[in-house]
């Protein structure tokens, strides 16, 4: 099931991360395969008012996706990651948690812990980069302050169009049920489960 909820991030803090990203990106040691940096927690966490911002956001989602995704286990944030793909920029098909190999057979990839997936958008002056599902038959236009959030696994591979103009802006987060392997120190709320539904212009596909 692929969730969509509208406005999950206010639009202040849509523009908080964006210049957070921006300030940081040049500091970056880290980019994705079409060259652009990538923005870890752990470098920006300590930026003004973002710890809290992105534990509201976690315990949003954690409160009111987990049971529409199905997941009976507690998770926990195990990455976040604010990115940006200017023009030209893309994502290949993939899965989050595994990979095709030469026969065809999905396997672990280099994340298999990953179980469930969030993309926050933090703006929509750019053309192009929307995100398709294949095996939904489904394609997304990001729009400011939308949560798409789906299993990380084959069923739901994915690739995110080219940018055709401007620069799409993005915080991903990936939970696990591996208590073990979430992020350290990371200020979660007072529960990882996710007993009740808030409808916030939720949609689901």
């Amino acid at each position: 099931m692929i969730v969509q909820i509208q406005n999950a991030v206010s639009d202040d803090d849509c523009r908080l991360l964006t210049k957070i990203y921006d300030r940081l990106a040049p500091l970056a040691t880290v980019k994705d395969y079409t060259g652009h940096p990538i923005v870890y927690w752990e470098q920006f966490c300590s930026a003004a008012d973002t710890a809290e911002i992105v534990r509201c956001l976690v315990d949003e989602f954690l409160r009111s996706i987990s049971t529409h995704l199905q997941v009976a286990d507690p998770l926990y944030p195990e990455t976040v990651i604010l990115a940006a793909l200017g023009a030209g920029g893309f994502h290949g098909r993939h899965a989050d948690n595994c990979r095709q190999n030469e026969q065809g057979d999905w396997v672990a990839n280099h994340t298999p812990n990953r179980d469930a997936s969030a993309i926050y958008y933090l703006n929509e002056a750019f053309d192009g980069g929307e995100i398709v599902f294949h095996q939904q038959q489904l394609a997304v236009k990001p729009r400011c302050g939308l949560l798409v959030a789906f299993p990380s696994g084959a069923d739901y591979t994915h690739e995110v169009l080219p940018v055709r103009s401007g620069i799409r802006y993005t915080m991903a987060i990936w939970f696990t049920k591996q208590q073990r392997l979430a992020l350290a120190n990371f200020p979660l709320g007072t529960s990882t489960t996710a007993p009740d539904i808030r409808e916030r212009g939720t949609t689901t596909a």
